[in-house]
Parts: C-alpha cells; sequence; structure tokens
C-alpha cells in the first residue's frame, strides 16, 4: 500500500465520527436504491405470475389455422416451444338461452396444454380419452343448460356456414367467426362422450364465441382447424414471427403477459414503471450527494493545508485524486453492502407485511403471493448507481482543491477573504447575543464557504423531505378519491319483465326483512333531455355547444337542448335528504309540480388539461323536459338534427318522428342548483355532460309523471348493510327464489367491498410513501448531522482560542445558539419556497391527468422547520459536549487530522 493510500486510512481512523456518519449515508442511499430496483422487479414478477396463473403463459396464439402453418411455425427456431389444440367442430345444442351461442366447441388437448393456458377445474377431473369431456359451467349460467358428472352425451358435431344473401353460395364460418343470423349448421359425424369435469368458463373463449368450449383428450378424430399457443425466444418480436406464418386464420399476442415481462411493443406499461423508478433514484442520488459531499466537502475544505503539504513534497494531481478515490471506495467497501443488507431486508419484510392486503386488491382469489425477488441486474443496478454517486460526491470538492496551488493551500490564505463592509453586524444581534453573538455573525460572513455547505445541506433534506411528502399526498388523493364518491354498502337493480311484476315497495319491504341489511332506499333513472333557455345556460357551456354540437342551440326559439339523468328518488328517502338539508318538505315533495334539485356541473379533458365548468347560469328557472314516448317494439335514441329518432329492436330499421309528436314534454321549476353531494346511490360523475334532475318517485306514480313508468323500466335498489358479503348472499338467493320465473333480471354490486379494496390502496400506498419519506429523512438528518457536527469539530483550534482569551461557556452557547438560527432560518429561507414550488408542479403534472386540488404541503413545511431546529440544536449540543472536554492547549496545536 502506498503512503498516500496509508495517509487516507489514518485520516478515516482519526476522524471516526465523520468516516462512520459518512458510512451510514452511503449505506442508506445503498439501501434505498436496492428497494427500488427490488420492489419494481418484484412488483413485475407478482404481475407477471398473476396473469399466468389468470389466463395462462402463452406468448402467441394461432388461431384457426391448418396444419401446414403449425408445422412450419414449429420449425422456426425463434419458437421456444408450442402446444397445439384440435378444434374438432361445432355441436348443435337446441336447449340454449344465449341465442348468439348455440353450440359446443368441442376442443382435443394433450398433457402440456394447461402448461399454455389454464383450464380451473370446480369438479371432477381432466380427460383421459377421446371418449371424456369436460364442459364449461358457462354452458349452466349462460345458456341454461346444466349437466353433472357421468352424464353421456350423443354430439353430432360439424360445420357452421353462411351466406351474405339468400340464394348465394355459402362460405364456412370459422372458429374465429362470431354466431350470425341465418347460418347454417351441417353435421358430419357423431360422438358419444362421458361428462367427467366442470370447469369455469375458459379464458381462451372469446366472448363473441358462436359455442360453449368443451375440452376432450385428442385421438383419431379429424379437427376441421388448429390452434397453437406459443413461446418465443424473443417474445417481443412474436407479432413478426407469427405475420410470417398466418397464410390462413388469424393470430394474437398475450399482451399483458408481454407487458409484465418487459417484451410489449405497443404499451407504456414498462415505460411508466422504469420511469418511476429512475425518478425515485434520481431524488435517492440528490440527498445522497448532498449528504456524501458535505461530508468530502468539509473534510477536503479543511486539509488544504494537507494537501498543500503533499504538493510540496512532489504530490501530483492525479495522485491526489487517486487518494481521494481510494477514500471513497474505502467508504463505499463498509457502506454498499450494509446498505444492500438492510435494504432487502427491509423490503423484504414490507413486502411480507402487505403481502395480504395486496392479494386483496388484485389476485382475487388466486394462490399467487407477492414476495422479495433479488435478480443480479437489480443489485448491480443499485451497486453502479451508489458507487457513481459516491464518486461524483468526492470528484466535485477534490477537483477544486486539488486546483489550489502549494503555497495558498499551506497559508490557506484562499479559504477567508475579509472584507470590513461584508463583516458588519446589526446593533440587534449585540443586544440579543451579545459580544458571543455578534462575533459568530462576523465569523459566518468572513467565512462563507464553510458555512454555505451547511445551508446547502439544510436546504436539500428540506427540499427532499417536503417534496416527499407532497407526492405521497397527491398519491392518497388520487386513490382515495377512487372510493370517496359511494357511502352505501350493497346495490342492485331490477328490470321488470312482466306488467304484473312485483311492485318496487314490495321488493323494498322484502329486502328490509333479511337480517342482514340495515335499509333500503329505490329509485328510477332515466336520461332524457331538457329545453332550458338560452338565457339562464351559461356563458362557458354555450361556447363550447358552438364549437362542439351546435344543433343543440335551436336560435329560433333561443333554447338550448342538454342531456338529463333524471333521477326519481322514493318518497321517504327524498324526504330524509330534504331534511337533513334544510329544505322544505312540502315545496319539493310536491308530486303534482316538479320542483326539482338539480346538479349542473361538469368536467372535460381537451387540450392536455382538465377544464370545469357549470352548465347553468342560476336557480329558479322554468325548463321544459323531453320524455319519449314509449312505442312497442322500438327505442329511443338521441336527435341529431332536430327530430326524434327510434330504432327499432330487432332489425336496422329507423324510424324518425318529430320531437312533439315522439316526446312528452313536462315542465319543471329547476328549484336549486346543488354543491352539497347528491343522496346515496344517485351517479353524478362530473365527467358526464348531463345536468342531474332529482324528483319524488311519487310524481312518477300518481303525480305530473304518471305513466312514465313503462314496462321497460328498472329500479335501482340502494342498500346499507354493515354485514354486506351476507347481504349479498341473501340478496342473490332472494332474486333466485323469489323473483324467478322470468319476472325481473337483477344484478348486485357489492359497494362496500370494492371501499375496502381502495381503503387496501390506500395503506399500501402509505407503506411505500411512509417508508420512502423515512429514508429519505433518516439521510437527511445524517446529512445535516454529519455537515454540522464535523464542522464545530474542525474548529477546534478556532474554539480552543477563544476559551484562552476568556470566553465563557455561557458565551459558547450564545454563540452556538446564534449559529443554529442562522442555519435554520438560512435553510428554510431557500428551502420552503423550492418545496412550495416542487409541490405546485407536481400538481401540474397530476392535474393534467385527473382533477385535483392544489395540497399546499403546510404540514410537510411545517414538520421541516420543527426538525431542521430540533436537529441542528442536537447536533451543536452533541459537538460542543465534545470539544468541552478538550485540553486548550492539546486543541491550540492540533492540525485537524
Amino acid at each position: 500500500m502506498n503512503i498516500f493510500n496509508r495517509f487516507t486510512l489514518r485520516t478515516l481512523q482519526k476522524n471516526k465520527i465523520r468516516t462512520f456518519v459518512t458510512i451510514v449515508g452511503i449505506a442508506l442511499s445503498v439501501a434505498m436504491f436496492t428497494s427500488v430496483t427490488s420492489i419494481i422487479v418484484s412488483f413485475q414478477h407478482y404481475l407477471m405470475n398473476m396473469e399466468i396463473v389468470r389466463d395462462g403463459a402463452w406468448e402467441g396464439r394461432m388461431m384457426g389455422t391448418d396444419k401446414k402453418c403449425i408445422d412450419n411455425i414449429s420449425s422456426d427456431k425463434r419458437v421456444k416451444s408450442l402446444t397445439e389444440m384440435e378444434n374438432l367442430g361445432y355441436a348443435r345444442v337446441k336447449d340454449s338461452q344465449n341465442q348468439d351461442k348455440p353450440y359446443i366447441m368441442v376442443e382435443a388437448i394433450d398433457d402440456t396444454f394447461t402448461s399454455y393456458s389454464p383450464v380451473t377445474l370446480v369438479k371432477g377431473r381432466m380427460p383421459k380419452n377421446s371418449t371424456e369431456i369436460v364442459l364449461s359451467r358457462h354452458l349452466e349460467y349462460n345458456g341454461g343448460m346444466k349437466f353433472k358428472i357421468g352424464d353421456v352425451l350423443k354430439l353430432g358435431i360439424g360445420r357452421r356456414y353462411y351466406a351474405l344473401r339468400k340464394g348465394e353460395d355459402t362460405t364456412e364460418l370459422t372458429v374465429n367467426d362470431p354466431y350470425q343470423d341465418g347460418e347454417t349448421w351441417k353435421e358430419e359425424y357423431q360422438k358419444t362422450y362421458t361428462v367427467v369435469g366442470i370447469c369455469d368458463r375458459p379464458v381462451l373463449e372469446d366472448y363473441s364465441a358462436a359455442g360453449y368450449t368443451a375440452f376432450t383428450r385428442k385421438g383419431n378424430d379429424k379437427p376441421i382447424s388448429y390452434d397453437a399457443f406459443l413461446k418465443f425466444h424473443q417474445p417481443g418480436k412474436s407479432h413478426e414471427i407469427m405475420g410470417k406464418y398466418a397464410k390462413t386464420g388469424a393470430y394474437t399476442t398475450h399482451e399483458d403477459l408481454l407487458r409484465f415481462e418487459g417484451n410489449s411493443t405497443n404499451d407504456r406499461y414498462n415505460q411508466v414503471l422504469y420511469s418511476m423508478g429512475a425518478i425515485l433514484i434520481v431524488i435517492i442520488m440528490i440527498g445522497a450527494i448532498s449528504l456524501i459531499y458535505s461530508a468530502f466537502s468539509i473534510s477536503l475544505g479543511e486539509r488544504t493545508k494537507q494537501m498543500g503539504l503533499l504538493k510540496s513534497i512532489g504530490a501530483t494531481r492525479k495522485q491526489i485524486r487517486h487518494s481521494v478515490v481510494f477514500e471513497a471506495c474505502v467508504l463505499c467497501v463498509a457502506g454498499i453492502p450494509l446498505g444492500i443488507v438492510a435494504g432487502l431486508g427491509g423490503i423484504g419484510i414490507t413486502l411480507h407485511g402487505i403481502s395480504g392486503l395486496v392479494n386483496k386488491l388484485w389476485a382475487d382469489g388466486e394462490t399467487v403471493s407477492l414476495h422479495l425477488v433479488v435478480t443480479w441486474q437489480a443489485i448491480l443496478i443499485a451497486v453502479v448507481v451508489s458507487f457513481v454517486t459516491v464518486l461524483i460526491s468526492a470528484m466535485i470538492p477534490a477537483a477544486r482543491a486539488v486546483r489550489i496551488p502549494a503555497i495558498r493551500a499551506i497559508r490557506q490564505s484562499g479559504d477567508i477573504r475579509i472584507r470590513a463592509e461584508k463583516v458588519r453586524t446589526s446593533g440587534l444581534v449585540y443586544r440579543l447575543f451579545g459580544f458571543s453573538g455578534m462575533l459568530a455573525g462576523k465569523n459566518f460572513k468572513r467565512n462563507r464557504k464553510k458555512y454555505r455547505t451547511t445551508v446547502f445541506s439544510l436546504f436539500i433534506s428540506i427540499v427532499l423531505f417536503v417534496s416527499a411528502t407532497s407526492f405521497s399526498g397527491y398519491m392518497k388523493m388520487s386513490t382515495g378519491g377512487l372510493g370517496a364518491e359511494e357511502e352505501y354498502d350493497v346495490s342492485c337493480y331490477v328490470t321488470n319483465k312482466k306488467d304484473n311484476a312485483r311492485k318496487d315497495e314490495k321488493i323494498a319491504g322484502d329486502m328490509c326483512g333479511f337480517g342482514s341489511i340495515d335499509s333500503v332506499s329505490y329509485r328510477k333513472e332515466g336520461y332524457y333531455e331538457m329545453e332550458i333557455p338560452q338565457e339562464y345556460v351559461s356563458r362557458e357551456y354555450l361556447e363550447y355547444l358552438e364549437g362542439i354540437n351546435p344543433v343543440r342551440i335551436d336560435r329560433k326559439k333561443k333554447t338550448v337542448t342538454i342531456s338529463v339523468q333524471l333521477e326519481l328518488l322514493d318518497d321517504k328517502a327524498y324526504k330524509s335528504y330534504l331534511e337533513k338539508k334544510g329544505l322544505s318538505v312540502p315545496y319539493y315533495m310536491d308530486k303534482n309540480s316538479l320542483n326539482a334539485l338539480v346538479w349542473d356541473g361538469f368536467s372535460m379533458y381537451s387540450d392536455e388539461k382538465i377544464t370545469s365548468m357549470d352548465m347553468l347560469r342560476k336557480s329558479g328557472i322554468d325548463a321544459q323536459l323531453l320524455l319519449p314516448k314509449y312505442i312497442k317494439g322500438y327505442y329511443y335514441s338521441n336527435p341529431e338534427d332536430g327530430n326524434c329518432v327510434y330504432m327499432k329492436d330487432d332489425s336496422d330499421k329507423e324510424k324518425k318522428i318529430a320531437k312533439d309528436e315522439a316526446a312528452a314534454l313536462y315542465k319543471v321549476h329547476i328549484a336549486k342548483r346543488m354543491k352539497d353531494a347528491p343522496p346515496a346511490g344517485i351517479g353524478n360523475s362530473r365527467w358526464n355532460e348531463q345536468v342531474t334532475v332529482l324528483l319524488p318517485y311519487a310524481s312518477v306514480k300518481t303525480g305530473a309523471l304518471a305513466g312514465l313508468d313503462s314496462p321497460t323500466g328498472y329500479t335501482h335498489f340502494t342498500i346499507m348493510a354493515e354485514q354486506h358479503e351476507k347481504a349479498c348472499t341473501d340478496l342473490s338467493n332472494y332474486f333466485e327464489n323469489q323473483l324467478s320465473d322470468g319476472e325481473a333480471v337483477s344484478s348486485i354490486m357489492d359497494r362496500a367491498a370494492n371501499r375496502d379494496s381502495n381503503q387496501a390502496m390506500i395503506i399500501v400506498i402509505d407503506v411505500f410513501s411512509y417508508g420512502f419519506i423515512i429514508l429519505i429523512s433518516l439521510i437527511s438528518v445524517a446529512n445535516v448531522f454529519n455537515t454540522i457536527s464535523t464542522n464545530i469539530l474542525l474548529r477546534r483550534q478556532e474554539f480552543a482560542m477563544l476559551k484562552s482569551v476568556g470566553m465563557t461557556q455561557k458565551g459558547f452557547r450564545r454563540m452556538m445558539n446564534y449559529e443554529c438560527m442562522l442555519y435554520g432560518f438560512k435553510g428554510l429561507a431557500y428551502g420552503l419556497p423550492v418545496s412550495a414550488g416542487l409541490s405546485y408542479l407536481m400538481y401540474k403534472a397530476v392535474g393534467s391527468g385527473m382533477e385535483q386540488t392544489y395540497l399546499f404541503p403546510w404540514q410537510g413545511m411545517i414538520i421541516s422547520t420543527v426538525s431542521v431546529f430540533v436537529v441542528v440544536f442536537i447536533t451543536m449540543i452533541y459537538a460542543m459536549n465534545k470539544i468541552r472536554r478538550d485540553n486548550t492547549l492539546e486543541a491550540l496545536r492540533n492540525e485537524n487530522l
């Protein structure tokens, strides 16, 4: 080991505290680098495994092709492996309730198939020969055909044909073609199968497929076509490879899996993922560089004389730079392994702790778990970035130090430059802090370079902490808003099919009889139009319509046609809402006078920004509500040219009817424009360009809107249920048993479960956000502690001199208190405005994609303000306690090694 390296090691040993804090700073930085790379890799593997469990491990799929195509692509060296599925043909089933799925599609597979595409068995087992079959449960709940294990099926298997026009030749429909009205089926042979298993609807079955998928074993039956499921050595070229051989049939790629593998060619997922990782790494690098730079800058600043002496005995710039690099390497050897272990250990424990929450969010009952995935690439990136960070931190002050001439370095004549007008202090400082404070102020001004490092450390610490808290706040706001709109627990709707169907009041009463349901309200909902005098429409909305849809502005009548979401809330719930808001119950509940509550604001995304506007100018205006008349066999379509358009249900024929004939006009009074949230269950999305109009349910029964309740209407039920899972089960049983035989079709949604998922998402974000904030805070604290303590300890000679001329301990305390205030206020003066600016930039970035309110980071600012003074004062106390024990004479002789 040469003398420069030995000298460097001796310097590190002599300054144990600075060395220790620097190593801790490097370790914290490496821990954060390791955490970021490990989180990205772990989540990427988790999502990839989840996709494989759900949709299979195939990366490309050839559909409805021939044997020659399969043979050709299987011989391509770019194909890693494949399995083929034989499409044996379509078996006609007469009892299917789904008119668009009148077939069973029989597929023949082998043992390798399930490793490419999953088949989830509900009962039984997979087929062992070509006379056994596994049916989809989809046949029962979508087609109305129930089978059980052991059933023997005699299926006629054939092909589908279709003629575009009557009398023309027919063409064969492939497995890629949905069911066509008027298509024919031709049987080719019959086959008897024994049902040995029931599976969930296979993921390979497209929603538009003409047949329910069934699986048998490959045998001697001749298929009508083939499907191939492939894996590639270079998945990013899957489109290119399959396109080369797809002479017949079609092909597709497993885009979600390719995206998670990092091989997608048309998705920004990986770009976003790696960009976020890069942003976090840059933030960490800023904190790490400020910490390590401060340590090297102060150290090299105080060792200027040593470097001058080394230069005077022949040391070259290269040797001095080598000495600094050697010091950085020694610190890295100690700090990087410690940081990697701490980072992997911390993130491993964190991922294990939140695994249950993440599975609740995304796994949906799957067995995939989130766990730490360690790859050498992630570790290498963390190590390289950390080492580069340390080198940058060390070389910046070293480059400055080696340029100082030897004589000037020995004399240290360039460190302090005194100009009388620059070191004057105010009389207020003298009155508040005495002679000691004035001396500290002059010392601060005459040696700005030394103090600038400390202020910079505080500035960086404040900016990092406030920025991290702001980022966390915006993330939580974005996610928290997902579940904030729904305060009820369960929702469902019932679509009546018969004129004598059970009444809404009766259904609600039945629901209230369940022990699991606490309360029920119901409402009818429809989407219509409303004519409003032009003078009552807001200027912003008029300008918007003139540019987008001027046909809605009637220049002659001076009216504007606006889309309306009409809500008719049951009387009990409406009365409760009116009382809660302090509104007149008799006035708004008058069923013969339509006095409506209205929500009229909406937002839109245009020109890369979000614009919000109100559609109306004020309350207390009269309008005309246009409700289309019910015409059996037709449904209403919004007018495009001023006419009401009716489209026939089962054909493409349309019937245009003049507005006055097709729509009934009702006078509605917009009594109050509301800003508060509407009653529970009533949707009021600001992203829908429509006015929400709320009226009592009685008005559609016996009031001004009597007759609107047509046989095709549907009723929404909003349910409060603490036992929401049991309530959903009870509702499902009720709809199946009590509202059976075609009386009603129902749909149930567990809103409380959605809220739980959103809350779990917020907790996950909290864990990562606060973990990130804590680590950033630790780096910041280490930075400030290292900078200030090193600065104080390297001023031993100065303090010894002050002691020798009679400065008391009280004087030292005054001087240090003043210095603490100078450090703190200077750091805050620069840090807080910059932090507010960065927070605003985050707000603009987030606001470009979603509607947000600006969160002024006052909490982060208050915490950072208090923390700055606490850390500074504690560091000062620690350093002064060490100096207090110094021998004055020895300290005067000390050369600050």
